[in-house]
């Protein structure tokens, strides 16, 4: 038999691993259903200003057919990888074509706070549009400032030392829990057997 002390390290166990599978089958189906491997990211930086702030959570979403992503003065914020800079960048897709040798969409992109576009400075490819291969979705929705949370845990480190802490708790409050009193019963070795006199 499983002691309670046991029992209960087990129960804090299962319960983290539900917990992260939940979240990891959360992000995985977005994935699967928004056709891309970055479902949410967040803004940071002024370059989209003032369509976009830093902190903006971006969901993101990647139509199966790149054709119809609209371009020009109104086109779609698309999130793509910058092969130079190597990490995700938000711009809007201000021009695009169809390469038909190697049937691939290329794009154009521009902050709305930037002056140029993006094929000076940030593709890395001497110049060229930036090839499909790269382009992670479109923007599809955003929820304002709440991305600020992430950035700061991330940056200030905080969001590991909480874990920790989080971690730890749990674990030692399971340990050294106090054991529940049992249940007293009275043994017929310690009952009343004195009979109260009855009244005449």
């Amino acid at each position: 038999m499983i002691d309670s002390k046991k029992r209960n390290i087990l129960k804090t166990v299962l319960i983290i691993v539900i917990i992260g599978g939940a979240l990891l089958g959360t992000y995985g189906l977005a994935c699967l259903i928004l056709n891309t491997d970055t479902p949410v990211t967040v803004v940071e930086g002024s370059s989209m200003e003032p369509t976009l702030y830093q902190g903006d959570l971006i969901f993101v979403g990647k139509p199966h057919d790149l054709g119809t992503i609209n371009n020009g003065t109104n086109g779609d914020i698309l999130i793509y990888f910058s092969p130079l800079f190597k990490f995700l960048i938000i711009h809007r897709v201000i021009d695009k074509y169809y390469n038909d040798t190697d049937h691939k969409w290329y794009f154009n992109t521009q902050g709305d706070y930037d002056g140029h576009p993006d094929n000076q400075d940030a593709y890395g490819l001497g110049g060229g549009y930036l090839p499909e291969d790269y382009v992670k979705g479109i923007m599809i929705g955003r929820i304002p400032w709440i991305g600020n949370i992430g950035i700061f845990l991330r940056d200030s480190g905080v969001a590991i030392f909480l874990i920790i802490i989080i971690l730890g708790y749990l674990i030692i409050s399971t340990i050294f829990e106090s054991p529940k009193p049992k249940n007293s019963s009275t043994s017929p070795d310690n009952k009343d057997t004195s009979e109260e006199p009855n009244g005449l």
